[in-house]
């Protein structure tokens, strides 16, 4: 139900790009600093640009946060398995007592 529901909406994502694009198809030229000016784009074009630009930046900041949790997870999984082997030591040397239910149990039956 999920795929069909994002199928869905992709294609009325990309009708809606489609049609502003061809509704916006005026050219336009952009004037940076000291008058320098870029050739005549489009306005949809100059909008989907900057949509990629976005989409690029939000990446590479993704990227990196993504690493720096990679390392803290492999910082946690290391301290988890160091813990797991202290606990297993720690049942190895020294014997569980019964529980109180066992022993309960086992007095009931006049073992």
């Amino acid at each position: 139900m999920g795929t069909y529901l994002k199928s869905i909406v992709l294609v009325v994502v990309l009708l809606f790009l489609t049609t502003f694009g061809i509704k916006n198809n005026q050219p336009l030229q952009l004037y940076y600093y000291f008058n320098i000016g870029t050739l005549p784009i489009p306005l949809y074009g100059i909008i989907y640009i900057s949509i990629i630009i976005g989409i690029i930046i939000g990446m590479l900041v993704g990227i990196s946060s993504r690493f720096s949790l990679r390392g803290q997870v492999k910082t946690l999984r290391r301290e988890v398995k160091e813990l797991r082997e202290k606990a297993e030591e720690k049942k190895r040397e020294k014997p569980e007592p019964p529980s109180p239910i066992e022993e309960k149990g086992n007095s009931e039956r006049g073992d």
